[in-house]
C-alpha cells in the first residue's frame, strides 16, 4: 500500500472521530458533523483508487476469500443474536413462582396501565450523597419496571435536584429524600409510598378526568385547614387531599342551609359550638339524596349532632378510651395515644390493614351499635384490643367497663329504608385528633384517612389493592426426621465423595 493511501484512510480515519466527538459533545447533529463525515469518505475513496490494483489483487487471493466467507458467517450469526435479543427484550414472560405473587401486579393495576393512551411520565427527584438515595432508586425502578413491562408509555426519569433546579421547583421539590410524582396529560399526583397500591392510586388520580370536592363545615369551632403551626390543625390533612387530586371548600352551613350540588363529601371535624335545627336537617336531607358524610367528634361534645348519629344505629359514648398495658408491678392505664389495632378484615377501607398495625387516637370515646335501622349497615372499621377500658372523665378515679371498643364505624344503606332512595354513606370517628397535623402521619392514620375519604368519594379503586408481603416458607423437622436427615444424609454423603476421591486417586497414581 502506498504512502500517499495510508495517509488518506488516517484523515478519513481522524474525521469519523471528529464527528463522533462532536456529535457526543453537543447532543445533537450540526452541520459540521455532516462536513467531517464527508471528508472521512472522501478520502476513503481517495484512499482505495490511489492503490486499487494492490486492494483489486488482495480481494481475489484464495485467503482473502476465506477470511471474507468467515467474515460473514461472522456478521450473520451477529445479526441473528441481535435479532432474538431484539424479539426477546420486546416480547417475553416472566412467571412468579412466590407464594404471595409478590412480583406480579393486581388485575386493577394491569388494566389501568393498559388503558394508557398517552405517555404517563414518572419523576423522581434526589439530591447526590444523601443517605438512603440509591436504595430508594432502585426499589422505585424495580416497581416501574413491572408497569413499563405492560405499557412502554411509562417513562420513568431520575432527576438530580442540584443539576435540574428548574424542574425541580416547577415541582415543588426543594429536599432530595426521593420525591416522585407521576404526570399524565398535565395532571400530577405527588407519591407518598413506593408501593404498588400507592403508585396504582396514583394512576386514579391522573386519569381522572375531574377533581373530587370535599367540603368542610366551619362555623361551629371545627379544627382549622388552614392550621399550620399548631399540632390541633388540619392543615397537613388539607395539603394531602389537594396532592391528591381533590377540591377542599369551605361550607358554612349556619348562613347557607343547602348542600352545593359539587359536594362529592362533607366532612365534620371537630364541632365545638352546636349544629342549628336547620344545618342538621340540610345534612339528613343530603343523606336521603345519597349523599357521603364524614364525621370525627371530641367526647362530651356531639355538637347537636347525635341525634342524626343515632338515626344511623350508632350511639356516642361520650367516654374517653385508654389502653391497659402490663408492667413490673401490674396492670396500668396507658394515658398516651390510644392505639386502635383491631380492623374489619372485609371492609375495603381497612383490610389491608397488617395485624401488627395500628392507628392512633388521642382522647377517643367509644362507639356503640344499637340497633342496625332498616336498609343500612353497620361496620366498625377500628376497634381497640380487648384490654381497653372506657371512663366517665378524664380524672381516672373509677374504673370503667373493660373490653374492645369500636372507634370508627362505617354506615351505608337508603335513609328511612326508602327503596327508590339513593344509597349514603358516612363514617364516624370518637376522635377528630387522629388526623390534626400532629398525628396524621403517624402509623396508619394518613391510610385509614385517605381510604376513608376515597371510599366516601366512590373511589374504591384507590384501596381495593391490598400490599403483598413476601412469605417465608418454613421447614420443619420432627427429631425422627432430623436424626435420618444426619445419619442417611449429612454424616454418609461426604464420607462416600471422600472414598471416591482416594480411589480415583489410588488408581490414578498407579496406572
Amino acid at each position: 500500500m502506498s504512502k500517499i493511501s495510508k495517509i488518506s484512510f488516517l484523515m478519513a480515519g481522524i474525521s469519523l472521530v471528529c464527528m463522533t466527538i462532536t456529535r457526543y459533545l453537543l447532543g445533537e447533529w450540526v452541520p459540521f458533523c455532516w462536513l467531517s463525515l464527508g471528508m472521512a469518505v472522501l478520502f476513503l475513496i481517495a484512499g482505495i483508487v490511489k492503490d486499487r490494483a494492490f486492494f483489486k489483487e488482495f480481494l481475489t487471493m484464495k485467503t482473502t476469500k476465506e477470511g471474507m466467507s468467515m467474515g460473514v458467517l461472522i456478521l450473520l450469526m451477529l445479526a441473528v443474536l441481535a435479532v432474538v435479543n431484539y424479539i426477546g427484550v420486546r416480547h417475553y414472560l416472566t412467571f412468579d413462582f412466590s407464594t404471595a405473587q409478590s412480583n406480579t401486579l393486581a388485575e386493577q393495576s394491569i388494566k389501568l396501565v393498559k388503558n394508557l393512551d398517552e405517555e404517563l411520565k414518572v419523576y423522581f427527584f434526589y439530591k447526590k450523597g444523601v443517605e438512603g438515595n440509591e436504595e430508594n432508586r432502585r426499589s422505585f425502578r424495580d416497581l416501574i419496571k413491572k408497569y413499563q413491562d405492560i405499557n412502554p408509555r411509562i417513562q420513568l426519569n431520575f432527576v438530580e435536584v442540584n443539576e435540574q433546579p428548574d424542574l425541580a421547583k416547577d415541582f415543588g421539590v426543594d429536599k432530595g429524600s426521593g420525591t416522585a410524582f407521576v404526570e399524565y396529560k398535565g395532571r400530577r399526583n405527588l407519591l407518598q409510598k413506593i408501593d404498588e397500591q400507592e403508585f396504582t392510586s396514583s394512576l386514579v388520580k391522573v386519569t381522572r378526568e375531574k377533581n373530587k370536592t370535599i367540603y368542610f363545615t366551619v362555623g361551629h369551632g371545627e379544627a382549622n385547614l388552614d392550621e399550620v403551626k399548631e399540632g390541633l390543625g388540619l392543615n397537613a390533612l388539607k395539603v394531602m387531599l389537594e396532592r391528591n387530586r381533590y377540591t377542599v371548600k369551605p361550607l358554612p352551613l349556619i348562613s347557607e342551609p343547602k348542600v352545593p350540588a359539587d359536594a362529592d363529601v362533607i366532612v365534620i371535624a371537630g364541632p365545638i359550638q352546636n349544629f342549628l335545627a336547620h344545618e342538621v336537617e340540610a345534612l339528613e336531607g343530603y343523606l336521603k339524596n345519597g349523599g357521603s358524610l364524614f364525621i370525627a367528634l371530641e367526647s362530651q361534645n356531639p355538637a347537636n349532632l347525635d341525634k342524626l348519629i343515632r338515626k344511623m344505629g350508632i350511639e356516642l359514648g361520650n367516654n374517653y378510651v385508654f389502653n391497659i398495658v402490663d408492667t413490673v408491678m401490674g396492670q396500668g392505664i396507658n394515658q398516651g395515644p390510644v392505639m386502635g389495632s383491631v380492623f374489619s378484615p372485609l371492609n375495603e377501607i381497612t383490610k389491608a390493614f397488617g395485624q401488627s398495625e395500628v392507628t392512633l387516637f388521642r382522647h377517643p370515646q367509644a362507639l356503640k351499635k344499637v340497633v342496625e335501622p332498616p336498609g343500612m349497615t353497620i361496620d366498625e372499621l377500628v376497634r381497640t384490643s380487648p384490654k381497653s377500658m372506657a371512663f366517665k372523665s378524664m380524672n381516672l378515679k373509677e374504673d370503667g367497663p373493660v373490653g374492645s371498643f369500636a372507634l370508627v364505624d362505617q354506615v351505608v344503606g337508603q335513609w328511612d329504608s326508602d327503596p327508590q332512595a339513593k344509597k349514603f354513606a358516612a363514617i364516624i370517628a370518637g376522635d377528630v385528633d387522629f388526623m390534626t397535623n400532629q398525628m396524621l402521619y403517624q402509623n396508619l392514620n394518613r391510610d385509614l384517612v385517605l381510604n376513608s375519604l376515597a371510599s366516601l368519594a366512590k373511589e374504591e379503586n384507590l384501596i381495593s389493592i391490598s400490599p403483598k408481603e413476601p412469605q417465608a416458607t418454613q421447614l420443619i423437622l420432627t427429631e425422627t426426621k432430623f436424626a435420618v436427615f444426619i445419619f442417611a444424609f449429612l454424616i454418609p454423603l461426604p464420607l462416600l465423595l471422600l472414598g471416591a476421591g482416594i480411589t480415583l486417586y489410588s488408581r490414578r497414581r498407579s496406572a
